[in-house]
């Protein structure tokens, strides 16, 4: 267990107030020498050392309370960022270690204060930026770890909520992620394993992504029986995305894609005000959209299970859903709607899982019709609503 930091450490760190993400220099924890910089030979100079501790920032964020600006916050947005930039430079192997020294608690301290409530400088906001797009495209890698508690910090309580939670942030740090912005994830945490279901189900749903919305199954308008013939309505169920066939195929099965969509998906959840960001999942929508469409009835749930299936209900869970629709949209949204109010239908499901993205929580309205669901879609549509699924 690491039990200090060497001082010279948070010397070079709080001597350094003009840092930039996209300064190689920035990302190295010791400054070369003047005059290797310049070719020459240095002369030596006597070092000078700042005694900072973890006592010493504690104390700076304790002073921070119910401040809201002066010296006291000044200090705090410092010692913040040298304890983003430690975390990015220690060692991955090492991260449970010093999350439980004095420099961990010292962090712990600093996201209880509050600071993160605070507007971010333009600075901040640019380094929280460069975490956030590094995030993005390493987080199945184990320096996410790293970025993540750098990251931590700059976001405001329940702004920053990542997707597959469970499956990148490991059990030493989940306490403290989800107390900060995924309260539903940590009461689920708390509650006895006996509650969570057979293996395969609501824990297996959680680690899925599948974060909690409200989708009320609407009363029935007309009853209807499982054993009621199929009934075909007037309508065409509208084309969505240009690549079908083998090109969709492919896509389904590129991992390279499906995991940076994921990456998008993760991005979103964390800044949902990326222009960019959303562009992609908009096209992402519609393309999913029409693979749903084109699938064969009985494949629908295989792929529903594989990794694309995966992405689709790290999609659902994102929020995105809750975007306003543009016009084109909408119309692909009102030709779909027909076959998701008459779920007796042939490829209604295969409507019903194109059109979900689409609709913001408890728009969809079945009718009674949920009876024609099949229970490996309803048990996570009914998990998003809150409700227990019938044994």
């Amino acid at each position: 267990m690491v039990n200090a930091v060497p001082m010279g450490f948070w010397s070079g760190l709080f001597q350094r107030n003009n840092i930039s993400w996209n300064n190689p220099r920035d990302r190295s924890l010791v400054d070369e020498p003047k005059g290797r910089q310049a070719g020459k030979r240095a002369a030596v100079e006597p070092v000078e050392l700042t005694p900072w501790s973890a006592t010493r920032l504690t104390s700076i964020f304790r002073n921070v309370q119910g401040e809201a600006n002066g010296r006291a916050v000044d200090e705090a947005r410092r010692a913040r960022r040298c304890l983003s930039q430690f975390w990015l430079h220690a060692p991955v192997d090492q991260l449970q270690g010093l999350y439980r020294t004095p420099i961990g608690q010292s962090y712990r301290v600093m996201l209880k204060v509050g600071l993160a409530e605070m507007p971010l400088l333009t600075e901040e906001q640019e380094w929280r930026d460069g975490l956030v797009q590094k995030l993005s495209r390493t987080m199945n890698r184990p320096e996410a770890v790293n970025l993540i508690l750098a990251a931590m910090p700059y976001f405001a309580r329940g702004k920053m909520r990542l997707m597959n939670a469970t499956d990148v942030i490991p059990q030493w740090l989940m306490g403290d992620y989800s107390a900060l912005f995924d309260p539903g994830l940590a009461r689920l945490l708390r509650r006895p394993v006996g509650l969570l279901g057979p293996a395969g189900t609501a824990a297996q749903r959680q680690r899925g992504g599948i974060a909690p919305q409200s989708l009320p199954l609407q009363p029935q308008r007309q009853r209807e029986t499982a054993q009621a013939p199929p009934q075909r309505i007037a309508g065409q169920l509208p084309l969505m995305a240009d690549r079908r066939g083998n090109e969709a195929l492919a896509l389904i099965q590129n991992k390279e894609f499906i995991g940076r969509m994921n990456g998008l998906i993760n991005l979103y959840t964390i800044d949902p005000g990326d222009a960019e960001v959303k562009r992609e999942l908009t096209a992402l929508r519609r393309q999913m959209g029409q693979i749903w469409l084109d699938l064969n009835p009985q494949q629908l749930q295989a792929l529903y299970q594989s990794g694309f299936g995966q992405m689709y209900r790290n999609f659902l869970g994102s929020g995105f859903s809750r975007e306003p629709l543009a016009e084109d949209d909408q119309a692909l949204r009102s030709q779909l709607v027909p076959f998701v109010s008459n779920m007796s239908q042939p490829k209604a499901v295969n409507a019903l899982l194109a059109a979900l993205p689409f609709f913001k929580p408890g728009r969809i309205q079945f009718g009674g019709g949920e009876r024609f669901i099949p229970g490996w879609l309803l048990q996570d549509i009914q998990t998003i609503n809150g409700q227990s699924v019938p044994a």
